[in-house]
């Protein structure tokens, strides 16, 4: 019996939602389409295409008469990852693919589950403990005191809960940051000032809890629009990130006069003392840990995020250490070697490859040290430009090696399109 335009238009809705869905849980917008298609197969659809511009995704189909049907819908937001949702999406479009004609049988019972699974979210206190895990292994890689890490566990705790109070006002995505960013200077400096802890410390602090604010998916993500060459959807995605980049230097300005007016003292250091490889093994499959725990993995990503930890970590210190390669090119180095590993883990888990990519740079390639030397000198009465500007241009280069170390394993091993 043939199709009715009706029945296409409620097919094309479930992949829509669908979509949105992945989107929402951190996945890129080439990544969305490979996935839809086979789905679009499986249901019938003649003529199938998925366009995606930013939070906005259009489906369309061919209906009977050769005219086409067009639905639009938008996600909420771009800037997440959530493990467990995603893995859950991925396993309801396998269902659907597998099922065929049959799937298209119950659209509306499918569309209500694909809404509950936007609609579940991981409990804020759990991103809040996995987070602030991530802070506390993040300082000690920064090879500072004890006090430090302990700080920038209870300023990233603070930011967190300021977060969640913002969020329920819906304050726009460049006052959040902002605000979050010089709550996070605020608490450090005041930390300082009733002998918690040191200048060196606290700017420990605060360093972590801005690189934690930076939207490390959407950096990823844009530079796989760019290779898919999906370039309005890398633009959205750079837009995001300039926004918070801005968020955040409000912050900053704000945590540097605040440092100005309180006539605080600021050591200048030559450089932050390092750690034997061994520990930053450690510490970077325990930083992979916490990310898993932030982003809703829970205990099934626990073994998988310390072998990505630890791969990454062991790349990085075979460049830096052994090579000799400066914290730049050993960080590209490092996160073309997680694009690749993370490519193959994602295949052998069901996890979708942004997930470990995610885990691997936050366990072990955050540009920490440039953004704590950048913080000291300007509280210093120095220009730090240059220390933020080495940061920013790692974290570029930490997603243009990922999506990299991806593309030429998918290509060298004749993968399938990763979700």
């Amino acid at each position: 019996m043939e199709t009715t335009p009706t029945q296409i238009r409620d097919r094309l809705g479930l992949l829509a939602d669908l979509a949105c869905g992945f989107l929402e849980s951190g996945q890129s917008g080439w990544s969305t389409k490979q996935v839809l298609s086979d789905d679009a197969q499986a249901l019938g659809l003649d003529g199938f295409h998925c366009t995606t511009v930013g939070r906005v995704v259009i489906v369309e189909a061919h209906l009977p008469d050769g005219s086409n049907v067009t639905v639009t819908t938008c996600a909420d937001a771009l800037d997440l990852i959530d493990c467990g949702r995603s893995l859950r999406l991925h396993r309801l479009a396998a269902r659907l693919r597998d099922a065929g004609d049959q799937a298209a049988d119950r659209l509306d019972d499918l569309r209500q589950e694909v809404r509950d699974l936007r609609a579940a979210v991981a409990p804020w206190w759990a991103v809040t403990v996995g987070t602030t895990l991530l802070a506390f292994v993040i300082a000690m890689q920064l090879g500072v005191g004890w006090q430090a890490w302990v700080t920038a566990s209870a300023v990233q705790v603070v930011t967190a809960l300021a977060g969640q109070l913002l969020g329920r006002l819906h304050l726009p995505h460049l006052f959040t940051i902002a605000v979050q960013s010089s709550v996070a200077g605020a608490v450090a400096t005041v930390l300082v000032k009733a002998g918690a802890v040191d200048p060196v410390g606290a700017a420990a602090a605060i360093a972590v809890n801005w690189l934690l604010l930076i939207p490390l998916p959407q950096i990823i993500g844009a530079m796989n629009d760019i290779i898919d060459a999906d370039y309005l959807t890398a633009v959205t995605r750079t837009g995001s990130v300039a926004v918070t980049g801005l968020g955040i230097t409000i912050g900053g300005a704000l945590t540097f006069q605040l440092g100005e007016l309180l006539h605080m003292e600021h050591p200048l250091l030559d450089e932050l003392p390092g750690l034997p490889w061994y520990f930053a093994l450690v510490f970077s499959a325990l930083g992979a840990i916490g990310n898993a725990l932030a982003n809703g993995g829970w205990l099934k990503l626990l073994v998988p995020a310390t072998v990505i930890g630890v791969i990454t970590g062991a790349a990085n210190q075979a460049l830096s250490v052994a090579a000799g390669f400066n914290t730049l090119w050993a960080n590209a180095g490092a996160a073309i070697v997680l694009g690749a590993v993370s490519m193959v883990m994602a295949r052998r888990t069901g996890y979708p490859q942004h997930v470990f990519a995610l885990m691997g740079i936050t366990g072990a390639l955050l540009p920490g040290i440039a953004v704590v030397s950048g913080i000291l000198l300007q509280m210093g009465g120095q220009s730090g430009a240059a220390q933020f500007g080495s940061a920013a241009t790692i974290c570029v280069a930490l997603g243009t090696g990922v999506a990299f170390g991806a593309f030429l394993t998918q290509r060298l091993l004749r993968l399938p399109a990763q979700p």
